[in-house]
């Protein structure tokens, strides 16, 4: 177990809501960063799940969360925005409305041994409701959650 691992929050875990495409990318180690609008509530290194949003609807892999930087748009591009797997267009966009975003830094991507369905995840005792951006989840849900794949 590596030292950052033994670091990790024990406590919660978040779930990171992700368009298909951007997870796939975190997974393949090709998206090191995610942008956001809102900065989540977590300590670093915190392990987050990563959840794929419509079509795919499923739990796909996890990740850890190595540092969290809240900045100007201008500073965030230059600074992220070659990491974060999309174009300046789609960052525009993305972020209409607001001047200072959230760049979350990955690290240790793993897919799990296989999708876990919505309908799956939906199916435990406390159910399962994706979240729109992100949530957090205690430390035992998420390792339940996590269970599902093998």
């Amino acid at each position: 177990m590596t030292e950052e691992i033994a670091e990790l929050d024990q406590d919660r875990m978040i779930v990171l809501s992700l368009k298909p495409r951007f997870a796939e990318a975190i997974l393949a180690g090709t998206k090191t960063v995610e942008l956001r609008r809102t900065t989540p509530k977590i300590e670093v290194p915190t392990r987050a799940l990563l959840y794929a949003s419509t079509p795919v609807r499923a739990l796909l892999g996890t990740c850890i969360i190595t540092s969290v930087t809240s900045a100007p748009l201008s500073d965030l591009w230059r600074e992220y925005g070659s990491r974060a797997d999309l174009s300046y267009h789609e960052f525009k966009q993305y972020f209409e409305g607001v001047e200072v975003g959230t760049a979350l830094t990955l690290d240790e991507q793993r897919p799990l041994s296989r999708r876990v369905p919505l309908q799956d995840l939906r199916a435990r005792p406390r159910g399962f409701r994706p979240p729109q951006s992100f949530s957090y989840v205690d430390s035992k849900t998420g390792d339940r959650l996590l269970r599902m794949a093998a």
